[in-house]
């Protein structure tokens, strides 16, 4: 038991596990974005914990991480959707995600390992979706809307998405495990940067968002 607790306890887990409580303690259940990055955090917290107490067992963690990719990407292209203009487009793309992930779990690279491609693919197509929508609020000259809330939520998973996209991408064990420092290697330094900003993100729009309901 107390290894469990002293591996739960590394850097990345420690900040899911601060964004949960925080999330739990002061999101609003009644607000449809709230309610969903609560659903997003609350998916990466039972991820870590499920990965955490279960012997190690490839299949297991593999199959365990691809679900919570799918449940994860899901989720935000379901909040991309609510606050961008190209809702129809943001449906579609959900729905072809959806449809490749299950296509890929069942024939493609299979539920014994992580399937990389469906992060990939969910990160390719909220990325592109969010560039899309920010070009389409600069062609507007909606410069509020890149300094609002809405928009910090909406970049929060931005890098997440594009830093282990990156490395996923590459498909090489040899490549990940090349030496950044002598302690920590490439897939490790891309982790522990892109999950710092992305939980500091979620952390600040909630912030925001209790500071502004105090304000009212």
């Amino acid at each position: 038991m107390l290894e469990q607790i002293i591996a739960y306890i590394e850097p990345t887990r420690l900040l899911v596990l601060i964004t949960f409580f925080i999330g739990v303690a002061y999101c609003n259940p009644h607000n449809k974005n709230h309610k969903l990055l609560l659903l997003v955090i609350t998916v990466s917290f039972l991820t870590e914990v499920i990965a955490t107490i279960v012997p190690y067992q490839r299949k297991v963690i593999g199959l365990t991480y691809t679900i919570s990719a799918t449940l994860h990407h899901g989720l935000w292209l379901l909040i991309l959707r609510k606050n961008i203009q190209a809702k129809k487009a943001a449906a579609i793309g959900l729905a072809v995600f959806l449809a490749f992930s299950c296509i890929n779990l069942v024939l493609l690279e299979g539920a014994n390992n992580f399937n990389y491609n469906t992060f990939i693919a969910g990160a390719f197509i909220y990325i592109a979706l969010f560039i899309y929508d920010s070009f389409y609020q600069l062609k507007k000259e909606n410069f509020p809307f890149f300094l609002s809330n809405t928009y910090l939520l909406l970049f929060a998973p931005v890098l997440f998405f594009f830093g282990l996209s990156f490395v996923f991408g590459f498909k090489s064990p040899k490549l990940a495990a090349t030496k950044i420092t002598d302690t920590i290697n490439l897939y490790e330094f891309t982790g522990y940067l892109v999950n710092l900003v992305y939980y500091s993100l979620i952390i600040l729009y909630i912030y925001r968002e209790k500071r502004v309901k105090n304000a009212g």
